[in-house]
């Protein structure tokens, strides 16, 4: 059995420990906070730039050429840009990512026969590929609650460029954010660019005119779609960012809420092997003064 000591010497550490992790669920909340006001204020653009391009492609302009909007015959590369944290302590967030990755990956190489590059975003992606052994094309660290519109512009530069000269599909694996509780892991497609099939069915729904291009379709293409591809992985890196602050702050408040517990089991034993110690030391006394 523990004695008064161990025991008083746990709860201090455990204690310790609660401070440390109530600490770290105050920071995540103030950068979730951060990345909400991030994420509300960029998703209305980068929704209604979806719909103008969905509007535009239903609006008798699908014969444009853009390279960017064009599919590959018999694609046979593919790159992932897979988004991943820096640290940990934030449940399955990394986890979740980087298995629904590789399973993704997995189907395209066995399934569909393509090469596939990974483009790594975080070091806790990066340190789990290197771990297990798995050839990465590029990786970088995750940018956290400094991500900037300029960051996602040089990323964006650097996937059309590929797009263009070596690779024919261009995914993103992320975490969506579906409401400001639930997030789920995502791979959606960046390149060949494809309206979302409801943003096309709203488009249809919503607008019957002729447009009259200025100066003409080709060159509003030319200048929307790569700015289109900047919000896109923009948007998705503030969903990432928003989903690993709460998963962090979800895992630091169970564990405050664990230790708070402790510290009441302990507390309990500490008290009962305190009693029960001076009750030893009660009946001692008495027993030497009946003997007396």
């Amino acid at each position: 059995m523990a004695t008064q000591r161990e025991i008083l010497k746990r709860i201090r550490s455990v204690a310790s420990t609660k401070k440390i992790t109530k600490t770290m669920e105050m920071v995540s909340t103030a950068k979730m906070k951060k990345m909400q006001n991030k994420m509300a204020m960029s998703q209305p653009f980068s929704k209604k730039l979806d719909h103008i391009i969905a509007n535009l492609r239903k609006s008798g302009v699908e014969d444009v050429f853009d390279i960017l909007l064009q599919e590959r015959p018999n694609p046979s590369k593919a790159l992932i840009l897979m988004i991943t944290g820096n640290r940990g302590l934030c449940g399955g967030y990394n986890t979740n990512v980087i298995d629904k990755t590789l399973a993704f990956k997995e189907k395209l190489s066995i399934e569909e026969g393509k090469e596939v590059l990974l483009y790594n975003i975080g070091k806790k992606g990066h340190n789990f590929l290197r771990f297990i052994k798995e050839p990465m094309f590029k990786h970088m660290p995750n940018f956290d609650d400094k991500l900037t519109f300029d960051d996602a512009l040089r990323i964006g530069n650097e996937l059309i460029n590929l797009f263009v000269d070596e690779v024919d599909e261009v995914y993103i694996s992320y975490t969506k954010v579906i409401t400001s509780a639930t997030q789920k892991p995502e791979i959606i497609r960046l390149l060949p660019i494809t309206p979302e099939k409801q943003d096309v069915e709203d488009a249809s729904a919503e607008f019957h005119l002729q447009y009259i291009f200025e100066p003409n379709p080709y060159k509003i293409f030319q200048s929307l779609l790569p700015f289109y591809i900047k919000v896109k992985i923009y948007t998705c890196l503030i969903e990432s960012g928003f989903s690993e602050q709460v998963a962090r702050r979800v895992a630091m408040k169970n564990a405050t809420d664990a230790a708070t517990e402790m510290v009441r089991d302990l507390t309990i034993r500490y008290n009962r092997v305190r009693q029960a110690k001076i009750t030893n030391e009660i009946a001692e006394i008495v027993g030497g003064a009946s003997a007396l």
